[in-house]
């Protein structure tokens, strides 16, 4: 009878954990068992041993665990009882953005060199913006050696104030997307408010997160692994416009795999991406506190 409280209690967490979509099984019972990071065949062994004629529970075609009434194909889905705002990833636009910058301070001294932006629409790219800018300020040796842009070039290239309306016409009624989308978003909101005191706002997709969740097989999700992974050639990397063309041509590979395996809608994929979120976070707080060690002696 106790075993049987302890089964329910382990069973009832597992639940809560798989709410939000499909779980490894060294993740879930990482999570439900207190053991992060059990070799995959006691996990395999106690996770059958639990589950075993619990009609609640089953797995996915990717061999994930699941709850049994959200069977889909390994995308998670909000559950039936809530409205779901059915806006398809087809019916939407894209700008693929990137920009080279002088170094990684959005709003703390550095600026903007060069920025390109892709327009991607009903599985097209359709227009390519590409322009250097004056960033105001000197290009440090490392990034020119990293991108090849040097002083000489931005010098008497136009600033962003200049550019500003251009890139927010670009923008405007497009979803927002960049290989590490964060970094680009930053830079961009930082000069569009110094040059027209104007926020950034929108839908905004990452495709390194949206990599993480469609490509688990890939070490690394990197624009060269992407890319590779697909077979997209990037001509100049690391400046704007050839990474910029390289992260669209991934990112409609990307949307046709999420399209394949039922992610039709802005809805499915933006809780796609929040569900993977909350269960890292739940993972980071079963895993221990790294030893600190003593370098002082």
């Amino acid at each position: 009878m106790e075993a049987r409280r302890d089964a329910t209690f382990l069973t009832d967490k597992a639940a809560a954990f798989l709410a939000t979509g499909p779980a490894d099984v060294v993740d879930l019972i990482g999570h439900i068992c207190n053991l992060p990071g059990a070799p995959r065949i006691v996990a395999e062994h106690m996770a059958n041993a639990m589950f075993a004629g619990r009609p609640e529970f089953s797995r996915d075609s990717f061999g994930k665990w699941l709850l049994a009434d959200s069977r889909f194909d390994g995308f998670p889905r909000r559950s039936a009882g809530r409205a779901i705002p059915a806006v398809p990833l087809t019916a939407l636009s894209y700008a693929v953005v990137d920009v080279e910058t002088t170094g990684g301070r959005a709003y703390g001294g550095d600026r903007i060199a060069e920025i390109a932006a892709v327009l991607v629409d009903r599985g097209q790219i359709t227009e390519v913006y590409e322009t250097l800018v004056n960033p105001r300020r000197p290009i440090p040796a490392f990034v020119s050696r990293l991108t090849g842009i040097t002083w000489e070039m931005v010098r008497h290239a136009p600033t962003f104030d200049a550019i500003a309306p251009r890139v927010l016409q670009t923008l405007e009624g497009n979803v927002f997307v960049a290989h590490n989308a964060a970094f680009d978003w930053r830079f961009v909101a930082a000069e569009l408010s110094r040059a027209m005191e104007m926020g950034l706002a929108g839908r905004k997709l990452c495709t390194v997160r949206l990599a993480r969740q469609l490509l688990p097989q890939l070490r690394r999700r990197s624009l060269d692994h992407v890319a590779n992974y697909y077979g997209v050639k990037i001509s100049r990397r690391h400046r704007a416009a050839g990474d910029a063309l390289a992260t669209a041509r991934c990112l409609l590979r990307m949307l046709d795999d999420a399209a394949q395996r039922g992610c039709l809608t802005w809805d499915d994929l933006d809780f796609l991406l929040g569900a993977r979120d909350a269960r890292q976070r739940r993972r980071r707080r079963a895993m221990p506190s790294p030893v600190k060690w003593d370098t002082t002696a």
